[in-house]
């Protein structure tokens, strides 16, 4: 194809031809892969959960098919080994992570938020902090908090090498308080602690 510059423009040299044109028909798209595709491409066990709460407008739910793309689409990186850490009741382990700073401030001025996860109950608390030296202090009063609450003691927790939580303060605070340090997470290997880390890409 040419085409001549007139005043900034290419005018296309030659003639459009009128004649017959191939159409291919598209089957309508289904209600379920339209929520599909509504949702950021939402797996088909969470729109069976969105479902049974009644928020698709009373959609059935039909099978969807299987894209391996998507899912290696979604991943951040490569699969690892599930671990096991067995406890038998809430607060024998607790998963604690500090996340931040935020490049954008909250509406109260906070950069960061800590996250307390109960490994046997899956309980989720989270704390809005300004600064990473308050981490410390909320995780006392956190604690004063839930074992009143729960009538049982923490034993152990888990963290990152973050320096907030190897403070010889914190270090202190805990074998007073007969808390025994869990295996701490190995550096750049967040998966050592993936249950805190998966909650906090869920907040996010």
């Amino acid at each position: 194809m040419r085409g001549e510059r007139k005043h900034g423009l290419y005018s296309l040299e030659g003639e459009v031809v009128v004649g017959l044109v191939a159409l291919v028909s598209i089957r309508n798209m289904s209600r379920t892969k339209l929520w599909h595709k509504r949702l950021g491409q939402v797996s088909e066990r969470g729109l069976v959960e969105l479902c049974k709460q009644g928020l698709l407008c009373g959609d059935k739910v039909e099978k969807l098919n299987f894209r391996e793309h998507r899912v290696y689409g979604k991943a951040c990186r490569a699969k690892f080994g599930v671990g096991q850490q067995r406890t038998k009741g809430t607060l024998d382990l607790i998963h604690i992570d500090l996340w931040g700073p935020s490049r954008i401030l909250s509406h109260s001025g906070t950069r960061y938020f800590l996250t307390c996860v109960d490994n046997f109950s899956r309980k989720l608390w989270i704390h809005i902090l300004k600064t990473k030296n308050e981490v410390c202090e909320t995780f006392k009063n956190w604690k004063t908090m839930i074992e009143n609450q729960a009538e049982r003691k923490i034993k152990r927790f888990h963290t990152d090498n973050g320096l907030e939580f190897c403070s010889n303060f914190f270090n202190d605070y805990c074998k007073k308080m007969g808390i025994a340090r869990h295996n701490k997470s190995v550096a750049r290997t967040p998966q050592q602690n993936g249950l805190a880390e998966r909650f906090n890409r869920t907040i996010l």
